[in-house]
């Protein structure tokens, strides 16, 4: 381009202006963009278009309407035509002006195809939207990058990352979307159909565009009838969960913010446990479109039926595959009364056709079910159309949970319990085979062992009105119960149901002689004592009699050594194994017990590699069997053997993680951000 005339300007403290001529064709331009997935897999088929900037800024134009100059105009030229990506995902624009521009794609085309890409291994931390959140500020690093980044900086190519709200040319219309504002995640606060912006010393070059697919977490949880440690660890988080201070507010901010922060994976906190949740990336139309809690405590005013223990609490979360409800366990005084109220009542045929249910937990599960029946009507719409149904409880709530499997039996709900109590009668239990459920017991819990595995039924519960629960208690603690414990078998007895997944600590002991009389062996005796080191294992005995092939060599082996009778002698149906130490209420809880237990054990499986304490204490232990042995008792250590033998086949439970869609990038994405939490041993 040629320029006509002096173009020469002298400086001044009153600014002055020249008018100069160019004649001649401007320089034009040209720029490539790649459009490319999280995978580093192309984007094609994309409309894309470019929209030049103004020449001016509007604080230019002022300025310059201040110096005389009104008749300056800022619109830029036409915008260039439109383009598609080719099968490498890259559309190229010729005879651009040098002018910075915005890029756009088609809004909805962009959504439809990005919810089906998956997202990378790992997490851009710089996505994270403004934290409002104290206990889960923004983590951003500014020297991150991803898999893509590095390939583009290699070749000599500018980078952006964008979420597809910085393209959309329009709000794409998102199935099952409910909210008057797009997610904040895909569609940030300020650049919401602006375009990525590109400056014109960006042009001559070929732009990388990595677009964060449009996706959601959501919980694993898997369909089978097998235990899955990984829904061990999911709803042992959800059951957890339940206890939140914050109810609504918690389980609402985990589901609907979290669940959609996909700079990193969704996380609950109850000190001292940081639970990271096993979560797999799903298209955004299948993301978990309701979750709710519910206090039946909040509806007393107005309420038809008042009891004087007025406290059942449980949320449920809904997605386009799944349900999950989760009640709440003993916490508040009202709960622990509830607990206590022994007296057997007789089973409401909705629940089972024979047998006795515990009476408080009854009560506690129809209050729910009059204060919030409207829920419950909705949640049974939810899988008469084919969702699955999965349930969790600690305590109590796993209690109120098995009522509730019992009554949706139909639906072959799978069922996961923690430290819950007996609830049920034997003849009740025996006609709950479609329920599949897995009771984890913590070792010596105490509230494992109540009711007692008795007849608690007697003639004073049903007299003197509220008065008789009392004293049909006592009369069972003080006169039938030790006729029970002393062989006499009275009436219909409390079972557990389920099949019992155990967190054992195991103990060896060693026996030495003492004599008063050396070389008089009338009076000697033998003497027991406990050896240095104790293990804590995680016993799933149902695994031995599972049929997989991936582990068939496994289960043969351990079968051939050690036979079901030998199992089923340890692990009796419908009630706790006998444990190496006295009952003891500590060993309860749900954070600090329940949760480090399973957390430790699915970290372990997952990263194999990972120095822990866990396996350093099954080492001393297996050391000591292995020099020590012969003084325990034969018995004992071939349980021992047993017992380490079931804890190294826990692994295989991971196997469906591990073949279900993304479950191996789930495995790999908590192994990078959970820790190993405190269990006790000893």
């Amino acid at each position: 381009m040629e320029i006509v005339g002096d173009n020469t300007c002298v400086t001044s403290v009153v600014p002055k202006s020249k008018t100069v001529l160019c004649r001649g064709k401007p320089r034009k331009y040209w720029m490539e963009l790649q459009f490319v997935d999280e995978n580093n897999v192309p984007v094609s088929g994309l409309n894309v278009s470019l929209e030049y900037h103004p020449l001016a800024t509007a604080a230019e134009v002022a300025a310059s309407k201040r110096f005389g100059k009104d008749g300056y105009d800022p619109t830029p030229p036409p915008n260039p035509p439109v383009g598609v990506t080719d099968s490498q995902g890259l559309v190229r624009f010729d005879n651009l002006y040098w002018i910075g521009v915005n890029v756009k794609a088609d809004g909805q085309q962009l959504a439809d195809e990005m919810e089906q890409r998956p997202l990378g291994v790992r997490r851009n931390p710089n996505s994270q939207p403004e934290s409002k959140n104290r206990s889960r500020p923004a983590t951003r690093d500014l020297t991150w990058q991803s898999d893509v980044q590095k390939k583009a900086d290699a070749a000599g190519q500018r980078h952006h990352y964008v979420t597809i709200g910085q393209l959309c040319d329009r709000l794409p219309v998102i199935d099952n979307c409910k909210e008057n504002e797009p997610p904040r995640f895909h569609f940030p606060s300020g650049d919401v159909m602006k375009g990525t912006p590109i400056a014109r010393e960006g042009l001559d070059q070929r732009h990388v565009i990595e677009v964060c697919p449009f996706r959601a977490w959501s919980l694993v949880l898997h369909d089978t009838k097998d235990y899955s440690l990984a829904n061990g660890y999911n709803l042992g988080v959800m059951a957890d969960m339940a206890y939140a201070k914050g109810g609504d507010t918690v389980i609402k901010q985990f589901f609907f913010e979290q669940c959609l922060d996909l700079s990193r994976t969704p996380e609950y906190i109850d000190f001292p446990s940081f639970s990271q949740a096993l979560v797999v990336d799903v298209p955004f139309s299948q993301r978990y479109t309701a979750a709710e809690f519910l206090d039946s405590s909040q509806l007393r005013e107005g309420a038809a039926n008042r009891p004087l223990l007025d406290s059942t609490q449980l949320f449920y979360v809904e997605n386009a595959e799944k349900v999950v409800v989760s009640w709440r366990g003993t916490q508040e005084a009202p709960d622990w009364f509830v607990d206590l109220s022994f007296s057997p009542q007789r089973c409401p045929p909705e629940l089972s056709e024979a047998g006795h249910i515990h009476g408080g937990f009854l009560d506690a599960y129809r209050l729910a079910k009059e204060r919030f029946g409207d829920k419950f009507s909705d949640i049974k719409g939810i899988l008469d159309k084919g969702k699955k149904l999965y349930i969790c409880g600690h305590s109590l709530g796993g209690a109120l949970g098995l009522i509730y499997a019992a009554e949706m039996k139909a639906f072959e709900p799978l069922l996961y319990t923690y430290g819950m109590p007996r609830t049920f009668t034997a003849d009740a239990v025996g006609r709950l085979y479609q329920v599949t459920h897995y009771r984890h017991v913590n070792d010596s819990d105490t509230i494992t062992s109540v009711p007692f595995d008795a007849n608690l039924d007697n003639w004073l519960y049903g007299k003197f009105g509220p008065l008789g629960a009392t004293l049909g208690f006592f009369w069972t603690l003080t006169t039938e119960l030790p006729a029970q414990m002393g062989g006499l078998y009275i009436g219909e007895h409390y079972w557990h149901h389920g099949k019992p997944v155990v967190f054992f600590r195991t103990t060896q002991t060693g026996s030495f002689e003492e004599c008063r009389v050396m070389m008089n062996p009338n009076t000697c005796r033998r003497l027991k004592y406990s050896q240095q080191y104790k293990v804590k294992l995680f016993l799933v005995p149902s695994m031995a009699e599972t049929e997989s092939e991936e582990a068939k060599e496994a289960q043969e082996a351990f079968i051939s050594e050690f036979p079901m009778a030998d199992i089923q002698k340890i692990f009796p149906r419908n009630t706790n194994p006998a444990f190496d130490h006295a009952s003891n209420p500590a060993r309860h809880s749900m954070v600090k017990e329940y949760l480090p237990f399973l957390n430790n054990q699915l970290l372990e499986i997952a990263d194999p590699e990972r120095k822990l304490s866990r396996k350093t204490y099954r080492a001393d232990f297996r050391q000591q069997m292995d020099t020590f042995g012969d003084s325990s008792p034969p018995e004992e250590l071939k349980r021992n053997r047993m017992f380490l033998a079931l804890q190294d086949m826990v692994g295989n439970s991971l196997i469906i993680t591990r073949k279900y869609p993304g479950g191996e990038n789930a495995l790999i994405r908590f192994k990078s951000v959970a820790e190993e939490e405190v269990e006790l041993s000893n």
